[in-house]
């Protein structure tokens, strides 16, 4: 499940109320409870929408150079200085859409700005965000109004009609006090005035209703607007969509990431990896440890012996002094040690021929536990075969120099190799 809690937060909420309107939609966004409830009585769900009053949301214009598109709030808040009462440090911008019918010619263009007071919003969610309801859209009422031919109207009221807003472009309205139910609001006859300048009077308002606002009404409204005011039903939030609506989180109250869609269905499959991941870390760090303790049995077995055998000389390394000690008592009793020059030799020789590279013996020299040796051999990758067979073996191998071979076949390379004396 992926259950929508949308939340319509009306100005008086939570100060003045505890309880607010509430709808929760399926997947599909099919209606599966409404109510108005506290808190404590909102249903469970995946996901939040926040629906926030018309009043609590300003639409501005702000003249911006032709093709610039700024998130910059210093440079929105310059735009739109003087239309605004109070400091623009208190106010949350969101840049529009530009219109699309706009002048060719113009240097500047009139981009709408949704702005929201940050004591307001960060209100919300301080109350929201313990509740574990943080939004992941915030949306204003203005653009949940149906939108036909015309401007929209929306009325709030029961018995009777109070206030509402209007929708005068996607991203472009107002809400407004109706003292007088049988006269237009003030705004919505200055908003006429000046689309009549410009030329671009809407074909029709449409009127959705709610209180004791009826056919009368409507006509009186049209007979001072001089524009065909239609009464086409009543309104109510929760049918309208807000899937086209413009998210006005951001910056300070950017929504928390969602997991990407699917997820669910790699699930099973992505902890069912990390768990054979941690099982075989586990064993892996215990095969480390368990060999780390066997080595150190074996040096403390090293030293132990290399104590018994030697128990004046001072212990640096226990199995170096140990094969010089081994080396040294052979050459007392007339044996060679390994770092002598026949076993020298014969450990390069064993290591050359099991390479399959070795071609020709140049010259060889030894002296004090050093073997030194040119050979020709057929490429420098050979060359380091060699050197790296003989440092596995325990001896230092020193690749001193490379060269073309007389003639262009293969190589000629240098070595040095000591033993352990």
């Amino acid at each position: 499940m992926n259950r929508l809690l949308r939340l319509y937060i009306s100005s008086a909420w939570p100060v003045q109320t505890a309880a607010c309107e509430w709808q929760l939609c399926d997947d599909s966004g099919n209606q599966l409870q409404l109510g108005c409830s506290e808190p404590r009585h909102w249903p469970d769900a995946e996901r939040c929408e926040v629906i926030l009053g018309a009043a609590q949301c300003l639409v501005l214009k702000a003249q911006l150079p032709k093709g610039v598109r700024t998130r910059n709030t210093e440079v929105l808040a310059y735009a739109l200085e003087e239309q605004l009462i109070g400091e623009t440090d208190d106010e949350h911008f969101v840049i529009g859409d530009t219109p699309a019918k706009a002048d060719s010619e113009a240097t500047t263009l009139p981009t709408p700005v949704w702005v929201i007071s940050r004591t307001r919003l960060r209100t919300l969610f301080n109350v929201l965000r313990p509740l574990g309801r943080v939004p992941q859209r915030l949306v204003s009422e203005i653009q949940l109004a149906p939108r036909r031919s015309g401007w929209t109207v929306c009325l709030y009221g029961t018995q009777q009609v109070t206030a509402g807003f209007v929708r005068l472009a996607a991203e472009d309205g107002f809400a407004f006090d109706l003292p007088d139910m049988t006269a237009p609001p003030l705004e919505l006859r200055l908003a006429v005035q000046s689309a009549h300048k410009s030329g671009n009077l809407p074909s029709a308002i449409d009127v959705y209703g709610a209180g004791n606002f009826d056919a009368a009404a409507a006509a009186a409204w049209q007979s001072a607007l001089t524009v065909p005011v239609h009464l086409v039903g009543a309104y109510d939030w929760r049918t309208c969509t807000s899937r086209d609506a413009r998210n006005l989180l951001g910056g300070e109250f950017a929504p928390p990431r969602q997991p990407r869609e699917g997820w669910g269905a790699w699930r099973p499959a992505l902890l069912l990896s990390a768990l054979f991941i941690v099982i075989y870390s586990a064993y892996s760090f215990g095969e480390w440890i368990w060999l780390g303790h066997q080595h150190s049995l074996l040096q403390q077995e090293i030293t132990d012996n290399f104590r018994a055998v030697a128990p004046q000389q001072p212990i640096q390394n226990p199995s170096l002094q140990m094969q010089r000690l081994y080396d040294q008592l052979r050459r007392e009793r007339g044996q060679l040690g390994s770092a002598d020059f026949l076993p020298l030799l014969a450990v390069v020789s064993e290591v050359a021929g099991s390479l399959g590279n070795l071609n020709t013996l140049r010259s060889i020299g030894y002296d004090d536990g050093r073997l030194e040796f040119s050979m020709r051999m057929n490429s420098v990758a050979d060359a380091e075969r060699l050197r790296d067979a003989m440092t596995r073996r325990g001896f230092t191998a020193i690749l001193r120099d490379t060269h073309a071979a007389p003639g262009g076949a293969g190589i000629e390379v240098q070595f040095a190799v000591r033993g352990t004396t």
